[in-house]
């Protein structure tokens, strides 16, 4: 009488334990999806909104981010450069303008910040965006900003 009742729980326990895993799988997929942002990193973030209302300008930046900047950036973590949320707090804005249209140019003129990155990076080059305009460049940035 108790063998069948056995089996039962033992059944319903490793369905339990399948479908955790399951979940815990999907949510840390959700997190390393290229270009991708996990609501839960949002929430965290930007108190729960699952994407924040874009400026016409931050709606640019998001074009031009994604055309130029994310095959090496993301905005919440490190990837082939380094995550570019909050990136207006930690340099000046002009510093920003050199570093993006040419940054070897600023590594070989010894600025201290921009060796700091080449060498943190594994002296990786960045690639130079001459192209772009200081707008364009402004743009960007209250794309990543747009996420604090």
């Amino acid at each position: 009488m108790l063998e069948p009742l056995t089996k039962v729980i033992a059944y319903t326990f490793t369905f339990m334990i399948t479908a955790v895993a399951i979940c815990v799988a999907l949510v840390l997929y959700i997190g390393s999806v290229p270009g991708q942002t996990s609501t839960a990193q949002v929430a965290i973030i930007d108190g729960g909104a699952a994407k924040p209302e874009f400026t016409d300008l931050q709606q640019q930046g998001e074009k031009l981010f994604k055309a130029n900047c994310a095959a090496c950036h993301k905005l919440f973590k490190r990837a082939i450069g380094p995550g570019l949320l909050g990136v207006t707090e930690r340099y000046e804005r002009e510093w920003l303008y050199s570093w993006i249209k040419n940054s070897q140019a600023l590594i070989a003129s010894g600025d201290a910040d921009a060796v700091k990155i080449y060498n943190e990076y594994n002296q990786s080059n960045m690639n130079s965006f001459p192209q772009l305009s200081n707008e364009d460049i402004d743009a960007i940035l209250a794309y990543t900003d747009a996420y604090k």
